[in-house]
């Protein structure tokens, strides 16, 4: 105004490049902490003893066209095939699996996750494995989680998060 010139309106902040890149991280952190939240929680359970183990069959379309792969390798197809193991009580207490589709497989389909971690009750100890992958240009985030009983390979659970 000094100069005689009218000030410069600022532009909303849903306008800024900045904004939605935050958008995007929180988006990704959230996305993240839902898929891989569930490792404490005993979700559709059906034995209440089970408290290492989550049963998590969330499901959400990656694509409209299922064969299109993700950057880490993962296709609709692939998560499809897996199959969580039935989870069963022996005579001590513990807790036993069979039949689910073995880690390694998964693995060896998709590659070496993104993020791990394990939990450990008594003898038994799961271990969470996270594959994210975030695309800036169609701003489209998605987290693919598996949890599995680390003395036998055979996954428990799986879930997955798009946005």
């Amino acid at each position: 105004m000094e100069n005689g010139k009218t000030p410069k309106a600022k532009k909303p902040i849903y306008k800024r490049i900045w904004f939605w890149i935050v958008v995007v991280i929180v988006v990704a952190v959230i996305g993240s902490a839902l898929g891989g939240g569930g490792k404490d929680k005993n979700k559709d359970s059906s034995d209440s003893k089970s408290t290492a183990t989550s049963k998590s069959s969330s499901q959400a379309k990656v694509s409209s066209s299922s064969s299109e792969k993700a950057k880490s390798g993962w296709t609709q197809e692939i998560y499809d095939s897996i199959t969580s193991a039935t989870t069963g009580i022996n005579g001590d207490g513990s807790i036993s699996y069979s039949n689910g589709t073995p880690y390694a497989d998964i693995e060896a389909k998709v590659g070496k996750p993104d993020t791990t971690s394990e939990a450990s009750v008594g003898n038994q100890t799961t271990v969470v494995a996270n594959w994210t992958s975030i695309s800036w240009i169609k701003g489209e985030t998605q987290s693919i989680t598996i949890q599995y009983d680390k003395a036998t390979g055979q996954i428990i659970s799986k879930s997955k998060f798009n946005s």
